[in-house]
């Protein structure tokens, strides 16, 4: 029996770092969605990784697939590193909620005061507690520090779930489109 289980790990343990070493691979060649969905199947095993889970979630965030980003928010918690993780994947979770609630349910937000980032979201959730643009389906901004990109937030429906879009311009070009 013991030798049984001593295969097993010889097995296992291989995999296990082959697994972790592919999912950095993956992230640093920008295959974000590729590394987001192996940390997603690989999260089970290496849930007290905090450096794994990280990695995985900031892969989700760069694909734009934020929903995930709820279970690695309640691990990451023994480092300071990973606590600061959290509180960031925590407020682009809150911001897109808020911003949801805004769109749909005409809840007002422009009072409220948050901490900022550069992720897209965050800078959509900024400029549109600054000028809501109530009445206007599709609102449309200008990056204050870059006059040549611009935006446009939108409700949509995506796979059946109500969503929010945001797309991104430069000089007027769509360069980058989001759904959240």
């Amino acid at each position: 029996m013991k030798y049984l289980l001593f295969a097993a790990l010889l097995f296992v343990l291989p995999l296990a770092a082959d697994n972790k070493q592919k999912l950095f691979t993956l992230y640093q060649q920008g295959e974000y969605l590729s590394a987001c969905n192996l940390g997603l199947k690989g999260f089970t095993y290496f849930k007290d990784d905090e450096a794994y889970v990280s990695l995985y979630a900031f892969s989700c965030l760069k694909a734009d697939v934020i929903d995930r980003l709820s279970i690695p928010i309640t691990v990451l918690n023994q480092s300071k590193e990973s606590r600061a993780n959290a509180s960031y994947f925590s407020l682009i979770l809150i911001q897109k909620k808020l911003l949801i609630q805004a769109l749909y349910d005409n809840k007002p937000i422009k009072n409220l005061k948050f901490p900022t980032s550069e992720y897209v979201l965050s800078k959509i959730f900024d400029f549109y507690l600054k000028d809501p643009q109530q009445g206007q389906s599709i609102k449309e901004y200008t990056d204050p520090s870059n006059i040549r990109l611009s935006y446009k937030l939108y409700t949509t429906v995506f796979n059946g779930r109500k969503s929010i879009a945001i797309d991104e311009y430069y000089d007027k070009i769509l360069t980058l489109h989001h759904v959240y």
